[in-house]
């Protein structure tokens, strides 16, 4: 097992560079108030142009201003870094794309095609933001305002937009709708109201949806309850899918398994299980063709601490807080535990919330945030290959 050391920024500045690689004791960066605060991880591979997957990693927290919050992908191997301001950031050559305003503190990014949407919740609710791909703002979107008397309340999975950038999906309290960016209409694919369901389950409330199949279909998660209603029976976590067009609903019980959360790649949607009931699975949806699979970690506790998901999906990495990080890489074709890493820091102040993890597939790497959400703390970064 190898460790990493988050260790404080006066030793930090006695390092020197190191590249993205599977060292003994990779360094970890800090983030701190100005951008000088922060040196370099690791150096460039020249090879690597903007656009395609590297096949190596840089992440260089020095290129951004303030304290690094959090990052998302942001599609071929670049990432959207939360600092000062957003920035889009290229992993495999080091440098900077674009950059523009923060819409959010917090947010979820959809790479489409010829830009991007990001969408979370602002001051008056959901909010989504379409760019081109040089970050200059084309549509801003108060979806709460669109939906005129429902609401998004899930900040993970509650605005979805299709590949092609042409539609966007809210999984609301009231039901399912699809917003159609080009002709500015709406239409309600499921009404939790008017008793959406299938003739053995019914649609109680809406959590997440994602784009599946070519953009042909909406896949989601929420809570449902039997028909006929049973003595006793609480509403159980449902996962489903529906036609663009309303039909085809299918809708999933999986049983003994409460989902918290929908997390999306490119091939595959991940649904975490609430932390009080997690077993050391996780359930997950196969994208072009809608079948369901499960994930075995290596404990039965595994996945309380957070689960995060590659960028492609290939990748998944569990999160195990205990007086320091234990970060596990598991390959989800295979099911094998591709790595382990510890991370350790003097300061027990940042394991006391979930990290923040990111796994570029092309270059088998992993970035670690810890801290970027604790204002009274400096963020710190470590990076490893797996």
């Amino acid at each position: 097992m190898k460790k990493t050391f988050c260790v404080t920024l006066a030793l930090i500045f006695t390092l020197a560079l190191s590249a993205c690689g599977k060292t003994d004791a990779p360094a970890p960066a800090v983030s701190g108030s100005t951008p000088s605060d922060t040196p370099v991880v690791s150096v460039p591979n020249a090879g690597s142009q903007p656009g395609q997957s590297p096949s190596s990693c840089t992440f260089d927290p020095a290129l951004f201003g303030g304290k690094l919050q959090s990052c998302a992908y942001a599609g071929n191997g670049t990432l959207f870094v939360l600092a000062d301001k957003l920035y889009l950031y290229d992993t495999g050559t080091s440098s900077v794309l674009a950059t523009a305003e923060a819409p959010l503190r917090d947010f979820e990014a959809q790479a489409i095609d010829g830009g991007y949407v990001l969408s979370g919740m602002g001051d008056s609710g959901m909010m989504a933001y379409i760019y081109d791909s040089s970050l200059s703002l084309k549509k801003e979107i108060a979806v709460n305002e669109l939906l005129q008397g429902d609401f998004v309340v899930s900040e993970t999975g509650g605005a979805a937009a299709s590949t092609d950038g042409k539609k966007l999906a809210f999984a609301a309290l009231g039901g399912l709708y699809l917003y159609d960016l080009e002709s500015g209409s709406l239409t309600t694919l499921l009404d939790v109201a008017q008793n959406a369901g299938t003739a053995s389950i019914s649609i109680s409330m809406l959590n997440g949806a994602a784009f599946a199949q070519n953009n042909s279909q909406i896949v989601f998660f929420g809570s449902g309850s039997s028909i006929p209603a049973a003595d006793g029976e609480e509403d159980f976590s449902i996962h489903g899918s529906v036609a663009v067009d309303g039909s085809s609903l299918k809708l999933t019980k999986p049983s003994g398994y409460e989902m918290e959360e929908m997390q999306s790649s490119v091939s595959r949607l991940f649904f975490p299980q609430a932390f009080t009931q997690a077993d050391g699975t996780l359930l997950w949806v196969d994208r072009a063709t809608g079948s369901a699979n499960t994930l075995s970690f290596s404990a039965s506790d595994e996945g309380k601490d957070g689960v995060y998901v590659s960028e492609q999906g290939n990748y998944v990495a569990t999160a195990v807080l205990d007086g320091s990080l234990t970060v596990r890489v598991y390959d989800v074709a295979s099911g094998e535990l591709a790595a382990t890493e510890v991370i350790e820091n003097s300061d027990p102040a940042y394991f006391y919330r979930i990290p923040r993890i990111y796994l570029l597939d092309g270059a088998k790497t992993a970035v670690v945030v810890l801290g970027g959400s604790i204002d009274e703390l400096d963020t710190l970064v470590s990076v490893f290959e797996f």
